[in-house]
C-alpha cells in the first residue's frame, strides 16, 4: 500500500539553505568577522542545543545571542539575519500542493523555536499547505537520531510504513529507512514532482485538520 502521509524538510528542500549567506548577513549585523560569529553559535553547540529543545523561549535564544555578540539593535534585524539561510522556493511548495494527492503534508525539520517564531511571520504562505509542522525542537531530537524519527510518526499518529519521507540529506534518508519509513532523496522540483507523481494516484485517504504545534 502507498504511504498515507507525506513528510517533507525545511531546509534544501522546501527552502534552500546557505549558512554561509548566514554567517555574511550576521557578520554586518553584529560587525563580527563571520568566523568569529560560526564559533560562537554554531561550533559551540549553541544552534544544536536551540535545535534539541533546550531553549525553549524566543526570547533566551535572543538574550544569548546578544551576549555573546555584544549585538544591541532591533529585535526585527536579528531575526531576519538569524533566518537569512532559508529562502522560500514558491516551485517547490507548488509541487507539494499540486502532487500531494489526499494525503495528510507534514513539515520535519531540525530547527529551534526563533526560526519557528520567525519564518512563520515572514513567509506566512509557505506553511499554509501543512497539516503538521513538526520542528525539533518541540519533539527534544534532531535527524538522524532514530529517536526523532520515532517521535516525528508518534506525534503524527502513524506507523513509519505509512510514511512517505523527503529530504536532502543523504544522513537523514538512511536514518529514515532505518526507522521503517519510505524516504526519497530530495535533489530538485522536477524529481520531487516526479516521485509524488507517481504516488499521489494510489492514495485515496481523506486529509486532516491542521494540528499545528
Amino acid at each position: 500500500m502507498s504511504p498515507r502521509y507525506l513528510v517533507v524538510d525545511l531546509g534544501g528542500v522546501l527552502f534552500p539553505f546557505d549558512h554561509a549567506h548566514r554567517l555574511q548577513r550576521l557578520a554586518d549585523v553584529f560587525a563580527l568577522p563571520a568566523d568569529r560569529i560560526d564559533v560562537l553559535l554554531w561550533r559551540s553547540g549553541f544552534s544544536d542545543d536551540c535545535d534539541a529543545g533546550k531553549y525553549p523561549h524566543t526570547a533566551e535564544i535572543r538574550d544569548h545571542i546578544r551576549a555573546a555578540t555584544g549585538f544591541t539593535g532591533r529585535d526585527d534585524d536579528l531575526d531576519a539575519a538569524w533566518c537569512s539561510a532559508f529562502s522560500p522556493d514558491h516551485a517547490v511548495r507548488e509541487v507539494l500542493e499540486r502532487h500531494r494527492g489526499s494525503r495528510p503534508l507534514a513539515l520535519f525539520t531540525n530547527n529551534g523555536p526563533l526560526e519557528q517564531e520567525a519564518l512563520l511571520r515572514m513567509y506566512p504562505s509557505m506553511f499554509d499547505c501543512f497539516d503538521h509542522l513538526l520542528f525539533s525542537h518541540r519533539l527534544g531530537h534532531r535527524k538522524p537520531a532514530l529517536t526523532a524519527f520515532d517521535a516525528a510518526a508518534k506525534q503524527l499518529g502513524a506507523r513509519p510504513a505509512d510514511i512517505l519521507f523527503v529530504d536532502d540529506s543523504a544522513a537523514n534518508i538512511d536514518a529514515a529507512h532505518t526507522a521503517g519509513w519510505t524516504a526519497r532523496h530530495f535533489q530538485s522540483k522536477e524529481t520531487l514532482e516526479q516521485t509524488l507523481s507517481h504516488e499521489s494516484g494510489r492514495v485515496g485517504h481523506p486529509r486532516l485538520r491542521s494540528t499545528r504545534p
